[in-house]
């Protein structure tokens, strides 16, 4: 086939994509709903009651049964392939099924969490930005991809973790290691914007660390505090706390798209003292570090030592230790580079869709990427998809109607125009 002749058959596959899609508008909204509906907080971690709305919508729009994959019984992992007619890469639409816990916002919230509600443009509920709606639009690009599979090139695959909000040992991590995944490429649909919907292509999943600081003190009857020598953890912890902000010099590359390095918060959960009549003798905080391409662990293990080193000498008699946490002690960043035939892909699709494709920029958090490319080795574009960061993991959360029917049709063009790329 001519050059003239392929560009006209991709420009039909298109036209007709689109129209399956927009005859089906809302149809991604009720998914959404159904999803929310189907409460999935982690902890304490259960995703059977959404991974049974995905496995219905399949049903529902003809698709193959989903594979599943689980480390545990209440903790699914879904796959669907759908291969086009003739031979191409294989990309692969990923989102996780569970959510933070609505936790102390619970009374913040203006609307029931698990109760879908829209209000004008927005359909607000726990998980709807992060990412139930982007897991109903993988649905939807789904079906319409299947519509004209028999004329498309590659193969594409829906996956739905598990896990995700909590290490993803029962999810990404679980599918990595065991080799579960065939595709070529990966696309997460987590929200990609902070300040407007499709802000940017995230191309780089910034990594986490996450460790506690722990100071031991002097626990005895609080009226005696001034009579013998004695050490307030509580208050010695706050010295560490205060202390670590003035010290930690986190040693890390120059990277274009994280021009800011990487991010510390100090002190996002502290933990100290009986209460009255008790001298405290032990006291702890958890610190949470969003890390960039080029840092090691090991290294910011001795940043931290070197810290710490110079702040106890300012304390004498606390005990002041820390240790990375078990589970999210260390999970690396990752990016794909600009070139990638995946960011291509989206780039044009989203150029069809929004009228130009959007910056490429990193994540500020971390997201299954580390798993998927640190682990499977499969090039991982970390986020693009419907929706605001800032609005998951906080009370009124919500996602963009307009924005949803807009992630069915990128995916949707990304996977035809990553099928007929060269890998």
């Amino acid at each position: 086939m001519s050059a003239g002749g392929r560009e006209q058959d991709a420009a039909l596959l298109e036209a007709d994509t689109l129209g399956f899609l927009s005859r089906r508008s809302g149809e991604v909204v009720g998914l959404t709903k159904a999803l929310v509906a189907a409460p999935s907080p982690n902890l304490p971690g259960d995703e059977t009651a959404p991974a049974a709305v995905i496995e219905a919508a399949l049903a529902d729009y003809g698709l193959p049964p989903a594979k599943v994959i689980a480390l545990a019984p209440n903790r699914p992992n879904l796959f669907v392939r759908i291969d086009g007619g003739r031979p191409g890469p294989h990309l692969a639409l990923c989102g996780h099924l569970d959510t933070k816990p609505v936790g102390e916002a619970a009374a913040e919230w203006n609307t029931d969490p698990f109760t879908p509600t829209i209000v004008g443009d927005r359909l607000y509920g726990l998980g709807s930005t992060d990412m139930k709606g982007a897991c109903a639009a993988m649905v939807l690009a789904g079906a319409a991809f299947a519509s004209v599979a028999e004329r498309a090139a590659g193969s594409l695959s829906l996956i739905f973790t598990a896990d995700e909000e909590y290490g993803s040992r029962f999810g990404a991590e679980h599918l990595a290691r065991s080799g579960a995944i065939e595709a070529d490429a990966i696309l997460l649909g987590e929200p990609a914007g902070v300040t407007r919907d499709w802000e940017a292509i995230r191309v780089v999943s910034r990594g986490f660390c996450g460790f506690r600081v722990t100071v031991q003190g002097t626990q005895t009857h609080s009226s005696i505090a001034d009579l013998l020598p004695t050490v307030n953890a509580v208050e010695a912890m706050a010295n560490v706390l205060v202390g670590l902000r003035r010290e930690l010099r986190l040693r890390h590359p120059d990277h274009p798209l994280c021009s800011g390095g990487p991010t510390i918060n100090l002190g996002v959960k502290a933990l100290g003292g009986v209460g009255y009549g008790v001298l405290p003798g032990h006291a702890e905080f958890w610190v949470d570090i969003r890390t960039i391409p080029g840092m090691t662990q090991a290294a910011l293990a001795e940043d931290v030592d070197a810290a710490l080193a110079r702040i106890r000498p300012t304390l004498p008699g606390a005990a002041i230790d820390w240790e990375f946490n078990p589970t999210l002690g260390w999970i690396a960043p990752t990016e794909v580079l600009p070139d990638d035939p995946m960011v291509r892909a989206t780039q044009a699709a989203a150029a069809v869709v929004l009228g130009e494709a959007p910056p490429l920029a990193a994540f500020p958090g971390a997201t299954d990427a580390w798993p998927l490319q640190g682990i499977g080795g499969i090039p991982t574009l970390a986020a693009f998809g419907p929706g605001l960061l800032p609005l998951a993991h906080g009370p009124n959360e919500y996602v963009s109607v307009a924005a949803l029917e807009q992630a069915s049709r990128i995916f949707a063009l990304a996977a035809l125009a990553f099928g007929a790329s060269v890998v």
